[in-house]
């Protein structure tokens, strides 16, 4: 299943001569003894130098998958190591060398780890608590809103002593965390006290927990909404959030922050769906891959969840992936004002493939390109107001901007025209804002005096506005 599927998904044509070889010689992770020589059109696989197998070298990937699970089979009376391992892995060890050959974002993930990510990623049967363990105790630290266990009457701060009459205060994390999941719909028993108080015991149905990636603050006038990560739920707290900040009293919130530094993207869809939260048309991204679904192009709808407020989204160096689309639909768009450092670089979306033995694999599938039409990878967006640049006060660096002392849209979009396929390019764009460690207040700090000068703000908007349409017209040139 995994080889048919990177032969049907991949961005790219595959060789699977090549591919199957290279996850047959992944063995050699389990027995350093193991190894495999393709002559001429015959696959020879040796453990100790003895020749366990050969076969003749099919060209199709169900043939090699085929192979290479009964040369995996011959190989195991050869090699204690290999007949000692777990097919999961055996699983990782041909996966992670078959998936070195595509690129660096394409990989394979073992049961726990893709059992983990799942959850993180699309939810899981739970009761919508976070815990804090405290010498070892567990106590409810958060609670997902209107969730299971804030419905029966849990409150942060109660600490948790025994799972279905089961005591959990010698139990692993781990093992905590496993009993409050299960499959949904099912009846979980809390046993539960608050300061060393009278113990109450809470019947919970399990129900699909979908981790809350967003949190909202408002002072100075300013809310700021910051985003982990893109999970299912993103794009629906992010609109409540917006809700707490709309309804707030008016003229208390003159200006949102959205961010998404250190943001590792997450799912595709829910990128989109945030960027639509604040614009209200035109494209907000395109993908352009080989399979024909990897080929879409999603437009805006006419609704704004911030009803018009200025907006600044800070970036850096880790913002990668769906964080960039979000910043990148935002800034072309004239939406918002992005600040900070060159983002993470990562232009391509993976399809995950959920195999028979409940691992994932991760395949790219498809290029990104912004509204302006450039593509992200190894690009990443370049900040308006750059903070990495150098200097640590924000008045300066705004000033920067009042004055005109930065690259010109123009210069930009040359630079980003060549970039795909000239190095000296690509890196004369990333060093116009590269990404170096420095005090993150400055970039909230800057965000918040931009947005407190509505003259300022507009002056930001507008130069984005003309990098996005020096970048189409460039993106159009012969």
């Amino acid at each position: 299943m995994g080889y048919g599927r990177i032969a049907e998904a991949y961005l790219g044509p595959v060789d699977f001569v090549r591919l199957g070889i290279d996850g047959l010689k992944g063995l050699a992770g389990i027995d350093s003894d193991i190894d495999t020589e393709l002559n001429g059109k015959v696959v020879r696989v040796y453990a100790a130098g003895t020749l366990t197998g050969e076969y003749s070298a099919p060209i199709d990937p169900g043939g090699w998958a085929a192979l290479t699970t009964k040369a995996v089979e011959r190989a195991r009376s050869f090699s204690v190591q290999l007949r000692d391992a777990s097919p999961e892995r055996i699983y990782q060890a041909v996966f992670d060398s078959v998936t070195a050959d595509l690129d660096g974002y394409s990989r394979y993930t073992g049961v726990q780890r893709a059992t983990s990510e799942r959850a993180q990623r699309d939810g899981y049967g739970g009761v919508g608590i976070t815990l804090d363990f405290v010498n070892g105790r567990p106590v409810v630290r958060d609670l997902i809103g209107r969730g299971p266990a804030e419905r029966a009457g849990l409150k942060a701060g109660d600490r948790l002593l025994a799972v279905d009459g089961e005591p959990v205060a010698a139990m692993p994390e781990t093992d905590v965390r496993d009993r409050l999941r299960g499959p949904t719909g099912t009846l979980v028993s809390l046993t539960v006290d608050r300061d060393g108080g009278t113990q109450r015991r809470l019947s919970v149905r399990r129900e699909r927990v979908v981790p809350n990636t967003v949190t909202v603050s408002i002072s100075d006038g300013v809310a700021v909404l910051k985003l982990d990560r893109f999970n299912a739920a993103t794009a629906t707290n992010l609109r409540d959030a917006l809700g707490v900040v709309t309804r707030a009293p008016a003229g208390s919130v003159t200006g949102v922050v959205l961010d998404l530094r250190g943001n590792p993207g997450g799912l595709l869809d829910q990128a989109v769906a945030v960027a639509d939260l604040f614009i209200t048309s035109g494209r907000i991204i395109t993908t352009e891959g080989r399979h024909p679904d990897s080929r879409q192009r999603w437009d805006a709808a006419d609704d704004d969840a911030a009803e018009g407020l200025p907006l600044a989204v800070l970036v850096d160096g880790r913002s990668a992936s769906s964080a960039e689309v979000v910043a990148a639909a935002l800034q072309d768009s004239g939406r918002a004002v992005i600040i900070g450092a060159s983002s993470f670089g990562k232009g391509s979306v993976q399809t995950v493939t959920r195999l028979p033995n409940d691992g994932e694999l991760f395949l790219t599938w498809s290029r990104i390109y912004t509204p302006a039409g450039y593509t992200l990878h190894r690009q990443g967006v370049q900040p308006t107001v750059c903070t990495s640049r150098g200097g640590s006060n924000a008045a300066e660096l705004l000033g920067d901007l009042r004055d005109g002392r930065l690259p010109s849209a123009v210069q930009l979009a040359d630079w980003r025209s060549k970039a795909p396929d000239d190095d000296a390019a690509l890196h004369q764009l990333r060093d116009a804002c590269p990404w170096r460690e420095h005090e993150p207040e400055l970039d909230l700090t800057v965000a918040k005096l931009l947005l407190a000068d509505p003259a300022l703000y507009a002056r930001a908007v507008t130069l984005s506005a003309g990098r996005t349409v020096a970048a189409r017209q460039t993106s159009a040139t012969p």
